[in-house]
């Protein structure tokens, strides 16, 4: 098991103190619970979670006003319930638990997780190119027992492979909080957002139908993965 000390979560803050809550357990949690990942998300993404979040809210708002409760109370707490719903079942809990001294997770369960959901990704024809970047994108594997999945999704055209991708973020966050997986998920509306992380790290292909990958990063991709 490893004894290398969880990583730093790094703020732009100049406060010792103020940097220290940050840096602290319930400071990750709570502005991992405010922002839910939100500044890594593009449009048709956040838009999503915009729309499920409202409509999650209006639902919880009817019952509480119906149940006798103010208007104001009602619309507190049920902006409370529907964010916490959002960020248990459609964030990223367990990547956040790896800056905890306590965590660890068996690699050998996140390569067996990946292997499931790749075999997953594969069946889906709405979905054309799937990617992991990060250690697993450079090195072709999980390396150590803090290591997280950083996996990649891409929308396709219309308004159906909107809603589809959409929803099966959620059930892929999902099934990785259940089985304690660092799974670190976006969907990206092009793939050209991959120009914008380091440019010598690695892509391992998960999907590539159109072989768009490929031929936008043949320097960073394994031509035998795809």
């Amino acid at each position: 098991m490893s004894t290398v000390p969880p990583k730093k979560k790094k703020f732009p803050v100049k406060s010792k103190i103020l940097l220290g809550f940050l840096q602290s357990w319930f400071g990750i949690l709570f502005i991992n619970w405010v922002f839910q990942g939100i500044r890594g998300m593009q449009y048709k993404e956040v838009s999503f979670r915009i729309l499920l979040e409202t409509i999650v809210l209006l639902l919880i708002y009817e019952l509480l006003i119906s149940s006798g409760i103010s208007s104001i109370w009602s619309f507190l707490i049920s902006l409370l319930f529907s964010h916490t719903i959002n960020w248990l079942f459609n964030t990223h809990l367990w990547v956040c638990m790896r800056y905890m001294k306590f965590y660890r997770r068996n690699p050998d369960a996140l390569r067996e997780f990946l292997r499931k959901v790749s075999s997953d990704i594969q069946q889906k024809s709405w979905l054309s190119e799937a990617v992991c970047i990060g250690s697993v994108g450079d090195k072709g594997d999980v390396t150590s027992w803090r290591s997280d999945i950083d996996l990649r999704l891409f929308f396709g055209n219309g308004i159906l492979n909107y809603f589809c991708l959409n929803l099966y973020l959620i059930y892929l966050r999902t099934w990785a909080l259940i089985n304690v997986i660092p799974l670190d998920l976006y969907a990206y509306d092009d793939i050209s957002k991959l120009h914008e992380f380091k440019l010598g790290e690695g892509i391992k292909v998960i999907k590539d139908d159109l072989g768009l990958i490929l031929k936008e990063f043949p320097n960073r991709v394994d031509s035998n993965d795809c």
